[in-house]
């Protein structure tokens, strides 16, 4: 007891230091918190069962690619959502592009086509009115939903 009478503002010093240091870390936690939980949550539960592949991925661009109406095509999957970015050829009309999406959903099973979302960008290496077009395909729909013409 002597000894906090003789330090009495070396130890409220202490004791103001450790009840700041307790506040900044609630107010961090406040802030960012669960900062080791992966950003999806559990909504990518059973992914494991249905990952894509890089080759999967890769065999999509080259299927995409091979008949000469794209110029370059690239697969990324984020989450649930497959997203292709296909770039076509200058004279390639916008129902001629649209069909490139059969290719993507030919190339996935039953159970990858069941659980990913695909959105697909397809733009021209010129700069046109009816381009760039958007589709997205909800995994529990048959088709693709289009951007209206331009």
């Amino acid at each position: 007891m002597n000894f906090i009478k003789k330090n009495k503002f070396t130890v409220l010093a202490v004791v103001v230091f450790l009840i700041l240091i307790l506040l900044l870390v609630q107010i961090k936690n406040i802030f960012f918190p669960n900062e080791e939980k992966a950003i999806y949550g559990n909504r990518l539960e059973g992914s494991s069962s249905v990952k894509i592949s890089d080759s999967k991925k890769k065999f999509i661009e080259n299927n995409i690619t091979s008949d000469g109406i794209a110029n370059k095509a690239s697969v990324r999957v984020s989450g649930r959502i497959i997203e292709v970015m296909i770039t076509v050829e200058s004279e390639t009309s916008v129902d001629v592009a649209k069909e490139l999406t059969d290719k993507i959903l030919d190339t996935l099973n039953k159970s990858e086509e069941h659980y990913y979302d695909v959105q697909v960008f397809i733009n021209k290496s010129e700069e046109t009115s009816n381009f760039p077009i958007i589709g997205y395909k909800h995994h529990k729909k048959k088709h693709f939903a289009w951007t209206k013409n331009r």
